[in-house]
C-alpha cells in the first residue's frame, strides 16, 4: 500500500489500474505504458515467470519501480530464479533504446546485484519517500518532536516466525505497554488471526509458535486479549498515516510501517534484521538500528535511542531531495511525466 501510494504520488500521468490477468488486448485499449510497482523480488523466494509471460503478451514498454534484492546480509549475493531472470531481460528489451535504463531499485545493494547479471537500473529508493510534499519534511519532524515529550510510541510489528528478529517482539510488547502504544499489524496472516481472535483458524503449530515467542509476558488466552486491545491492522496508507500521526513516535522492524509514519511528520526508527530493511534505510536515510543492537537494549533505551538528532534531519532532507531529482530524471527518460509535488522536492 505504502509503495504504491508513493508511485501515485510522483506520476502525473492518468494511471488506470490493470491486472496481470487481463487480457493483452484489453491492456493495450487502457494503458500505452505499464508502471509496475515491484518490491523484494529479486531472490529465491520469488519466481517472475509468469510476469515474464505477460510482459511479452502485452507487448507495452513497462518501467519498474522500487525493484529490491532480498538475502540475510548485504555481503551476500541473492540466487535469482530462471523466470526472474527473464522477466528483468523482458522489461529491458521495452525500454526506449538499448541503453536506456527502465528500472528503478531499491538502493546501491540491489544495482550491483542486478549489475552482475548485465542489468542497469537506477538506485532511485522507495517512491514511498515522496508521500508528503513538504520539502522540508525532516526539519518538521525535529521540530515536532522538540515540542513534544515521548508519551506515546506506535510500533511496526515484526515477525514471530522469522527466527532472526522474533525476540524482539517481547520488547515491542513492552514498549506499547509502557508508552501507551499500538502493535501495527502488517504481515503473516497468523499475526492477524490472532487480533481478530480466530481461535478456529489458527493451527497448533500456531499457537506453539506464539506462546514460545511472548514467553514470559503472557499465556494463550491473555495473549488473545492484549491483542484485541492493543492492536490494529490497516488497508489504506491514508489512514494508516493520520492513526500514526497521533503518536509521538514509530519505531519496529518494518520498514514502511515506519516510513508512513515519517510521511506523517513524526520521527521513527527502523530496527533492520535482513539486507532488504538496511538497503532501503541506507538509500532513503531513515534512522535505523540492527537487530542485535536492539536485543541488547531496554525498552526505554530503544525508545531514546529512535529520537531524532538535527544530523538525522538534515541527512534526510538532504538524500530525500537526491532522490526526488533521480526519480524525475529517471520517470522523464522513459517518457512518463513527474508530478508536480515530486518536481516540488527537487
Amino acid at each position: 500500500m505504502a509503495f504504491v501510494f508513493g508511485a501515485r504520488k510522483i506520476l502525473k500521468n492518468p494511471i488506470v489500474r490493470v491486472g496481470w490477468g487481463w487480457t493483452p488486448e484489453v491492456v493495450r485499449q487502457r494503458c500505452d505504458h505499464l508502471v509496475v510497482c515491484c518490491a523484494n523480488q529479486i531472490g529465491k523466494h520469488a519466481d517472475l515467470g509468469t510476469w515474464a509471460d505477460r510482459v511479452e503478451q502485452f507487448g507495452l514498454p513497462v518501467t519498474l519501480l522500487g525493484l529490491g534484492a532480498q538475502s540475510d546480509s548485504m555481503a551476500l549475493t541473492p540466487e535469482i530464479p530462471a523466470g526472474t531472470l527473464r522477466f528483468l531481460e523482458c522489461c529491458k528489451r521495452t525500454a526506449e533504446s538499448q541503453d536506456a535504463i527502465n528500472i528503478a531499485v531499491r538502493g546501491k545493494y540491489t544495482q550491483r546485484v542486478l549489475a552482475e547479471i548485465g542489468i542497469a537500473s537506477e538506485p532511485a529508493g522507495c517512491p514511498s519517500l515522496h508521500i508528503n510534499g513538504n520539502p522540508e519534511l525532516g526539519a518538521e519532524i525535529l521540530c515536532r518532536q522538540g515540542k513534544n515529550a515521548i508519551e506515546r510510541v506506535a510500533v511496526a510489528a515484526g515477525n514471530p516466525w522469522h527466527a532472526g528478529s522474533a525476540g524482539l517482539e517481547r520488547m515491542l510488547v513492552e514498549i506499547v505497554n509502557q508508552y501507551s502504544g499500538d502493535y501495527i499489524l502488517q504481515h503473516p496472516e497468523s499475526m492477524l488471526q490472532v487480533a481478530y481472535g480466530e481461535r478456529d483458524v489458527m493451527s497448533q503449530k500456531t499457537i506453539n509458535r506464539f506462546i514460545d515467542v511472548y514467553k514470559g509476558l503472557f499465556d494463550f488466552e491473555g495473549m488473545l486479549d492484549w491483542y484485541r486491545k492493543y492492536s490494529s491492522v490497516f488497508v489504506d496508507a491514508t489512514n494508516w498515516m493520520r492513526f500514526l500521526s497521533k503518536f509521538d513516535i514509530v519505531l519496529g522492524p518494518r520498514y514502511h510501517g515506519v516510513a508512513l509514519g515519517l510521511q506523517a511528520g513524526i520521527p521513527g526508527c527502523v530496527i533492520t534484521i535482513d539486507s532488504r530493511t538496511q538497503e532501503l534505510c541506507e538509500g532513503t536515510a531513515i534512522k535505523c538500528l540492527s537487530a542485535s543492537d536492539a536485543l541488547g537494549l531496554t525498552a526505554v533505551e530503544l525508545v531514546e535511542m529512535s529520537r531524532w538528532t538535527e544530523h538525522d534531519a538534515q541527512f534526510f532532507d538532504h538524500i530525500r531531495h537526491q532522490k526526488a531529482t533521480a526519480y524525475a530524471s529517471f520517470l522523464k527518460s522513459n517518457g512518463l511525466q513527474p508530478s508536480d509535488q515530486l518536481t516540488r522536492l527537487i
